[in-house]
């Protein structure tokens, strides 16, 4: 059974969080989207990463977050027990969030990123399992 995925963006983060939920529901996953249904006015991007994470961690989801930068978006989702937030860049980014940090949010900058490499990343994210061991030490630090 594959894991249930939410998104959330701001107003700069809207095309490709729309054109990632496209991307997983054709994947098969179930999906939540937060918002917002367009890019017509601007959107909190420290709303919807708290609304975000906070979803993420109480139904134990995988968390997608974007806005213009992933920047800000970031420092909200990573605001929240238990949320880790990885804004990433490259599927090395992607794969090292999850191996080495169960990172439970993938987070995009929406004016960085093309649609063809989010996806690329987000594979790799979904695809890869937290190696735990010598890791778990530094995971439990953050979440005291």
């Amino acid at each position: 059974m594959k894991k249930k995925i939410i998104l959330a963006s701001d107003h700069a983060g809207f095309e490709l969080k729309d054109e990632l939920r496209k991307y997983a529901e054709e994947k098969g996953y179930e999906i939540e989207d937060l918002g917002p249904k367009n890019d017509e006015k601007p959107v909190s991007y420290a709303e919807q990463g708290l609304k975000l994470s906070n979803k993420v961690v109480s139904e134990g989801a995988i968390g997608i977050g974007i806005c213009g930068t992933g920047l800000g978006i970031s420092y909200a989702v990573n605001r929240v027990k238990h949320a880790r937030g990885a804004r990433v860049t490259s599927i090395e980014d992607a794969h090292l969030s999850r191996q080495h940090n169960d990172a439970n949010v993938i987070i995009f900058g929406g004016r960085q990123v093309k649609p063809s490499d989010a996806k690329k990343m987000l594979d790799e994210f979904l695809n890869t399992e937290f190696e735990g061991g010598r890791h778990q030490s530094r995971i439990d630090a953050l979440d005291k």
